[in-house]
């Protein structure tokens, strides 16, 4: 066998652990916020600070700009209400809990980074971790 078909299972591993992950990430995070949506229903008024932030995006191609945003809308408690790709790409947010705007941010800044990860060819020059921590702090 030669080397490079010797990456090819290595790859095809990492990107099959990496969509797992993703996949049991994204369930948690339904769990919690289903969980947190439930509460203030039967609790009205008790957490709720909703507010519209924005979030800039690591996300570069239309299709991982559409996961980002449809990943964000699909979890309670959160609905994207804007994608622009220029000048930089960002999604302006609404959330139920967003009293704290930086904290928030990372939450969807985390969101994507694992969206991301699973997206992407695990061999990607510009991988899950390319840009991580300074998109999660703007």
């Amino acid at each position: 066998m030669s080397g490079d078909a010797m990456t090819v299972p290595r790859r095809v591993a990492v990107r099959a652990g990496r969509v797992l992950r993703f996949a049991g990430y994204f369930a948690l995070r339904l769990v919690q916020a289903n969980l947190a949506v439930a509460w203030e229903i039967l609790t009205p008024g008790c957490g709720l600070a909703p507010a519209v932030v924005r979030v800039p995006l690591r996300a570069t191609t239309d299709t991982e700009v559409a996961a980002v945003a449809l990943a964000v809308s699909l979890t309670p408690g959160t609905l994207t209400l804007s994608v622009r790709r220029e000048p930089t790409a960002a999604l302006w947010v609404h959330g139920m809990y967003a009293a704290e705007p930086v904290a928030f941010r990372r939450t969807v800044a985390e969101l994507e980074w694992r969206l991301l990860a699973a997206l992407r060819p695990a061999a990607s020059p510009d991988g899950p971790d390319a840009g991580r921590s300074e998109v999660a702090l703007q």
